[in-house]
């Protein structure tokens, strides 16, 4: 950080928040509010000579509240840029700090927060992580013994410039603990909290342990875990060396802990799965080694950036194999654990990934997107014609959209990611989608059901998820039914109404609408666009009285190829027990009743061309069957 600071390009602005964030790759316009320090940054100089004066104390947050700070104070002895900062929520105003300060008059008590309007180029996303807090779990007794602490106050604890000097020492009573418990996985891998692992708790915990025993060889130090996960590079050596030690590992998740009111020891109850039997052992002192969990400001950064957030809550990926860097929002990229649990080496790797990313926008001219974005027709918008509407606003993710009644809806191209679901949305089909236009999607949809549609199932698959679970299912050599016929689209939110109108006004036997999971989605709300569209389908084909499994709306992500062959194999099932006759019977009675509904069809540019061409090769197909 002090080589950043130091570099003539690099500008730090500490003690800063991000309001908003405008613009699209390469001309971002993100307004920042600089929050007053009430310590002027050009005359202070970081001599502390403030906060020696300060007679007001408060806990330290960075040092888990373990030891005090005064309301004149820097984050931390290594903070960049070195300039202190008057805690107001604190302050006295007893003016001691100014007199102390003298001739540099650094202190400024009439400071305020400062709006600020940067333009940028690129955005790196690097806010971290947080801990879990294991005040929940009151069979721990964290917040109600003392003696049972977190891994963090441990860190501050072993640290020679931490609250104790690095003297390793009990919170009760400042003794030196001889028996030491270290529990891992508090929080995580645990389905009441966070069912998911933290990555890099089990290698903070040996750490924390052999720095223990090298303090205090005598020390007897117990560490309790579910499993030992030691992955990279090293790991499993140093899990070793921990053990050559005399470290002891017991596996099992402890139960409970109890303390002793006169001595403050606690007792471990638990159970040595390895023995398969139940211990329960006194020690010192416990360490809590927390979950990993996205910051509490998590879900207001996703709003404030427009990207996506995964399982969790943590910030998702543009693909988790080919782009583990990028964001979903061009020209924003992801480093270190605000994307996920990560140790050091991976979020130092996937730091510098992350400018590197960033320098190729920064060093071109012109960037190329992709070309799946939406286009408008003006002559047919219903906002043109004086009309209230704005859908296609309200379904857009990423404000590509420029809505203003009375005048026609234009598309930010280089906002557009081409999700659809402007276009799926749009009452009067004002939109469309390059490479996905409604003529080249019924152009498919004719062409899949132009002989003995009754016996197709037509397959809508969004592009991310269900198309690639498709794909695993064929590669997986999963059997599935060979009347599946499958058609791609970029998201759920681009399968328009029209479409399974269509599909059934031809004769289709069953309709499949899939997308991936709501937290899988590439397109942070278009699964939302796309399932409240097929919620109505479906009510409204349960009135018109349509069989069970005629048509079916299924999540399916790009793994579960075994699911994608099973939907589909459910779907044949219910077409044979409907039987060809109440199935014909069923579509010629519903088949005027979905031609009402696209009438408008032809009314969109392309569309009757692409039925001519689609009714001339069902021709041809009917004599070439009629000649076989």
């Amino acid at each position: 950080m002090v080589d950043a600071a130091r570099q003539p390009l690099i500008q730090v602005k500490a003690f800063t928040e991000v309001e908003k964030v405008e613009g699209f790759v390469g001309n971002f316009k993100v307004t920042l509010r600089e929050k007053a320090k009430y310590v002027r940054a050009d005359r202070c100089n970081g001599c502390a000579a403030c906060a020696k004066v300060c007679p007001v104390e408060v806990p330290n947050a960075f040092e888990m509240n373990l030891a005090p700070r005064k309301a004149a104070y820097i984050p931390m002895s290594q903070s960049v840029p070195l300039i202190y900062n008057i805690d107001m929520d604190a302050c006295i105003h007893c003016y001691k700090c100014v007199e102390a300060c003298g001739a540099l008059e650094a202190i400024d008590f009439s400071m305020e927060d400062k709006l600020v309007e940067e333009e940028i180029g690129a955005i790196i996303v690097a806010t971290g992580f947080s801990h879990f807090d294991p005040s929940v779990m009151s069979e721990y007794g964290f917040g109600r013994f003392p003696n049972v602490i977190t891994a963090m106050e441990m860190e501050r604890i072993n640290n020679s410039a931490g609250p104790t000097h690095g003297a390793l020492i009990r919170p009760s009573d400042g003794k030196t603990p001889k028996n030491l418990a270290f529990i891992n996985c508090v929080g995580s891998r645990d389905k009441r909290y966070i069912s998911s692992c933290s990555n890099f708790c089990c290698m903070y915990s040996i750490k924390n342990a052999i720095l223990a025993k090298q303090m205090h060889p005598d020390t007897e130090i117990t560490v309790y875990y579910i499993d030992i996960r030691t992955p990279s590079k090293g790991y499993e050596e140093f899990y070793d060396r921990a053990r050559e030690m005399g470290i002891r590992f017991v596996q099992g998740r402890p139960a409970m802990i109890t303390e002793n009111p006169d001595t403050h020891n606690l007792t471990v109850h638990g159970e040595d799965a390895m023995l398969g039997q139940v211990i329960a052992r006194e020690y010192d002192m416990v360490m809590l080694n927390q979950a990993a969990i996205p910051q509490p400001d998590q879900n207001h950064m996703s709003s404030v950036l427009n990207v996506a957030q995964s399982p969790g809550g943590w910030f998702m990926e543009y693909h988790p194999k080919l782009r583990p860097i990028d964001s979903p929002t061009d020209g924003i990229f992801f480093a270190g654990a605000c994307q996920g649990p990560k140790d050091i080496p991976a979020s130092v790797a996937q730091g510098s990934a992350a400018a590197a990313r960033a320098s190729r926008i920064l060093h071109s001219p012109q960037w190329q997107i992709e070309p799946t974005v939406a286009v408008v027709w003006p002559e047919k918008c219903l906002s043109a014609q004086g009309k209230a509407c704005g859908m296609c606003e309200r379904a857009c993710p990423y404000g590509a959209v420029d809505y203003k009644q009375g005048v026609a809806p234009t598309i930010i191209t280089a906002k557009c990611h081409g999700c659809g679901g402007c276009v799926g949305e749009c009452p009067t089909d004002t939109i469309t989608q390059l490479h996905y236009t409604d003529a080249q999607i019924l152009s498919q949809i004719r062409t899949l059901l132009a002989t003995e549609p009754e016996k197709k199932i037509l397959a809508l698959r969004c592009h991310w998820c269900s198309y690639g679970g498709a794909d695993l299912a064929g590669t997986s050599h999963f059997e599935y039914s060979a009347n599946e016929r499958g058609i791609k689209v970029m998201c759920s939110a681009r399968m328009d109404s029209d479409f399974i109108y269509e599909a059934y006004r031809l004769g289709a036997g069953a309709v499949l609408f899939s997308g991936c999971h709501q937290q899988d989605c590439h397109y942070i709300t278009g699964q939302l666009v796309g399932a409240k569209r097929a919620a109505r389908l479906q009510g409204m084909f349960e009135r018109m009285g349509m069989s069970p499994g005629r048509f079916r709306v299924e999540w399916i992500s790009a793994a579960e190829g075994d699911k994608y062959a099973r939907v589909i194999n459910e779907m044949q099932a219910s077409l044979d027990e409907l039987g060809p006759e109440k199935l014909h019977d069923e579509i010629e009675r519903m088949r005027p009743e979905m031609a009402k509904r696209i009438t408008k069809l032809p009314n969109i540019p392309h569309v009757q061309q692409a039925f001519n061409r689609a009714d001339n090769f069902q021709t041809i197909m009917l004599h070439e069957v009629k000649a076989k």
